[in-house]
């Protein structure tokens, strides 16, 4: 569709989206979340500029729309994405193109996507272009925003097609429709333009929702009347759009639904079900939750549920790894129960979350779940849903009280957790892991599990001057922090041998290591597992492969096999199966 429209600076996200797993930290730390957070630099670029064209930041500075966004986002994830596209069509060039240029019709790959909206990019090189469609379909793939497309995979390639969605909530079709209003400067939108190739935006150009769909959401929204063709918007902004649609999660429900005697008993069962798995009581927002708390955690959180009448837990029943951390969130459901006693297991995080119901308003969400199970019925689904979606809002951002190995303290907000995790609660297991090291906690990309094939023949360099070639840049000037101290020293000499009377992670793993091997008959798949237990942590990733190599590089002339000393490919093989061995 030719219209136009500005492209400069469109190449500016390199090849990543906006992710959900970065989003709490952004809501955490606000305008100085490009200072703190774990992502690498590239990535760090990409999501200022798609915050900056999503209107959330501007000037580095958080705009109103970013407390709203947050706001909605932990009560209804998938509208706040939404909201979020609607916003990003309006200043994202990447956003805007695909939307007006891309059909419903076939499934496309990044070519194919290029392909369709090459008509509307004039000069513009396609290498210019390549890498925004690629962030494109990188932020459907890591985020909530790939249930606006249906994909698929082709070898290695991703596959996108748009599909119509009719059952979007009618506050995100008022919310387009307002922002299509203030774009063009007119609260008169007839039908024929609003479906027409030149209108700027609305739910057909960003979702491909139908006209039937339209008039029936319209019906719903207050604020907006269909006459004759033409949607008349009344003076609402889209701002207050917004306020309303988080308003009606938090809408008082005074009237308690009529129970039978067969669904008193049900109730009862229920009752007594969520005192002891607490979890049950959020249903499908289980997962959302979770994906709250975990974030951008360097490591893998196994979250568990108790609550204030029952708050025993124990480490056997998360079925965790040695590397994870192992969470058990005490919840005090509503007012009428105990305040929490801050006492736990070693090694498992107790968070216990200060917000809680009002007693009469659990009695009335376990009314409407009640009818919900029992009858299968959507209206008490509905109020169900929009009270535990208002809960889970509540208490992501609610305070909250931990407690770990006979230490605790307070956080500030819930959806803050995995930021506090790996700044200061990790080291408090892990105290010789290498969350203890700045720089490797400080970039999540070597976090990531993988075979990392050059890492190896990196850790097995013959001397300092070989490594500092091979780590000269990219993720493997971070890995190279692996032989350097917090303040950056070297642990190493010339000769990539240890410095003696060196405090240090990796040197407590190859000193325990080295012990291990003296006493002889060493196995070192089976006598190595404990660096992956803490309090070393170690894991399939970047990071493990390095201490590893450099381990198994230490031993490198000791180790025997069929009376002859192991060459250096026996080394690599036996790396990946010490690794293996952790899983």
């Amino acid at each position: 569709m030719m219209r136009a429209r500005k492209l400069n600076g469109i190449d500016r996200y390199s090849t990543f989206g906006l992710r959900d797993e970065w989003m709490p930290l952004i809501f955490t730390h606000e305008e100085r979340w490009h200072e703190r957070n774990n992502l690498g630099p590239v990535q760090v670029k990409a999501v200022g500029s798609w915050l900056a064209d999503a209107g959330l930041i501007v000037k580095e500075k958080v705009t109103p729309l970013f407390g709203r966004i947050r706001d909605l986002y932990f009560m209804e994830p998938v509208a706040a994405w939404q909201i979020l596209w609607v916003s990003m069509y309006h200043g994202s060039p990447i956003v805007n193109l695909f939307c007006d240029n891309v059909g419903f019709d076939e499934y496309l790959d990044k070519k194919g996507i290029m392909e369709a909206i090459r008509p509307d990019l004039g000069d513009i090189k396609d290498s210019t272009v390549e890498n925004p469609v690629s962030a494109l379909i990188n932020m459907f793939d890591n985020s909530r925003l790939g249930a606006i497309v249906s994909m698929r995979k082709r070898g290695r390639s991703s596959l996108v097609k748009r599909i119509h969605l009719d059952d979007l909530d009618h506050h995100v079709v008022a919310y387009s429709l307002y922002r299509l209003a203030e774009d063009i400067g007119s609260r008169e939108i007839g039908l024929e333009y609003l479906y027409g190739d030149e209108c700027p935006g609305g739910p057909l150009r960003l979702f491909g929702t139908t006209m039937e769909s339209i008039a029936v959401k319209l019906q719903e929204s207050p604020s907006i009347t269909l006459d004759d063709g033409v949607i008349h918007l009344d003076d609402t902004s889209s701002d207050e759009i917004l306020d309303s649609y988080i308003s009606s999660f938090r809408v008082k429900i005074d009237e308690r639904p009529h129970l039978g005697s067969e669904d008193l008993e049900f109730r009862d069962r229920l009752g007594e079900l969520i005192i002891n798995e607490p979890d049950k009581l959020f249903g499908e927002r289980r997962d959302d939750l979770e994906g709250f708390l975990r974030g951008s955690s360097l490591r893998e959180l196994r979250i568990g549920y108790a609550s204030t009448l029952n708050p025993e837990v124990s480490a056997d029943d998360f079925h965790g790894r040695g590397s994870d951390i192992l969470v058990a969130l005490i919840l005090r459901t509503h007012e009428g129960m105990p305040a929490p006693t801050l006492q736990g297991p070693d090694n498992v995080l107790m968070v216990f979350p200060d917000a809680s119901m009002a007693a009469e308003d659990y009695e009335i969400l376990l009314d409407h779940m009640t009818l919900a199970l029992s009858s299968d019925d959507p209206e008490h689904s509905d109020a169900a849903g929009r009270m535990v979606s208002a809960w889970v809002g509540d208490l992501m951002a609610s305070g909250f009280q931990w407690y770990l190995n006979g230490e605790s303290g307070r956080g500030d907000r819930l959806y803050g957790l995995s930021e506090l995790i790996n700044s200061e609660l990790s080291r408090r297991i892990f105290h010789s892991g290498p969350e203890n090291l700045p720089v490797i906690r400080g970039n999540r990309n070597l976090w990531k599990t993988g075979n990392y094939p050059k890492v190896f023949e990196i850790f097995f360099s013959e001397n300092l001057e070989e490594f500092k070639k091979k780590t000269g840049s990219g993720l493997l000037w971070f890995i190279a922090h692996i032989l350097r101290g917090p303040g950056g020293d070297w642990i190493v000499d010339e000769n990539l041998n240890l410095l003696p009377d060196v405090y240090h992670p990796v040197k407590t793993m190859v000193d325990v290591t080295v012990e291990k091997f003296s006493r002889g008959d060493f196995d070192p798949v089976d006598e190595m597992k404990f660096l992956s237990m803490p309090p070393y942590g170690l894991k399939g990733d970047m990071i493990g492969h390095a201490v590893v190599s450099f381990i198994l590089r230490t031993l490198r002339g000791h180790i025997v096999k069929n009376g002859r000393l192991l060459e250096d490919e026996e080394f690599r093989i036996l790396k990946q199966r010490i690794i293996e061995g952790w899983k």
